[in-house]
């Protein structure tokens, strides 16, 4: 068995006093497997992304990377692990509705310090993959939710992540897309990621290497 990438010990998180979401949770996540993550709404199931992703930070416990304890880094370190190690697909896409659909793929190779003109060429490739060719002037307005979801992926997967998190991945998207989608998080897998997925979605579940349950 491989040893984990990412890991959450003893992980608590609570938005009040009221609202426990999670206690003391504990779980790995290794090198080749696509892991479901699934439970009733509002158990806390996007937090736990958000969380592992470094978006935000636990109450208590950690967040091992490679067994590092990253969960108490700065922001600006979080936020440089974010850019090296991690792909994001999050519900709704979240793309920037303000640019175009090409720079929104970019952004975090940009962000990284990358050279634009390798990054549009690696972005057109994964376009072309995922069937969103698109004209470099289109803005996520001007195109549908599941055209918008596989240009997210693509946005994810620019960087090849360690750690590939997705929330509700499959929601917008016909059947003949989301089996396009669950392809990608096997391949991403066996390239030597761990790929971590929020569904409710018994199809993309039953695709996934083990489940996990909130």
């Amino acid at each position: 068995m491989r040893p984990p990438i990412i890991q959450a010990r003893g992980l608590t998180f609570a938005y009040n006093r009221s609202h426990l979401v999670l206690d003391a949770w504990d779980e790995s996540f290794a090198a080749g497997e696509v892991v479901a993550v699934t439970g009733p709404s509002g158990r806390g199931k996007s937090t736990l992304l958000y969380l592992l992703g470094l978006m935000l930070k636990p109450g208590s416990g950690q967040i091992l990377i490679d067994n590092t304890d990253v969960a108490s880094f700065g922001d600006a370190r979080r936020a440089q692990l974010r850019a090296g190690l991690f792909g994001f697909v999050f519900q709704d896409a979240a793309l920037d509705s303000t640019r175009t659909v090409l720079d929104n793929v970019v952004e975090t190779a940009l962000y990284r310090g990358e050279p634009r003109k390798p990054a549009i060429r690696r972005a057109r490739e994964l376009m072309s993959q995922f069937g969103v060719e698109l004209q470099s002037t289109v803005k996520p307005g001007q195109v549908s939710g599941g055209q918008a979801q596989r240009i997210a992926l693509c946005r994810a997967l620019l960087n090849n992540p360690r750690i590939l998190l997705a929330d509700e991945p499959t929601g917008n998207l016909d059947p003949a897309s989301a089996e396009v989608v669950v392809r990608a998080f096997h391949a991403q897998a066996h390239s030597g990621a761990a790929v971590i997925v929020v569904t409710h979605d018994p199809a993309l579940v039953s695709q996934c290497d083990r489940r996990v349950e909130l």
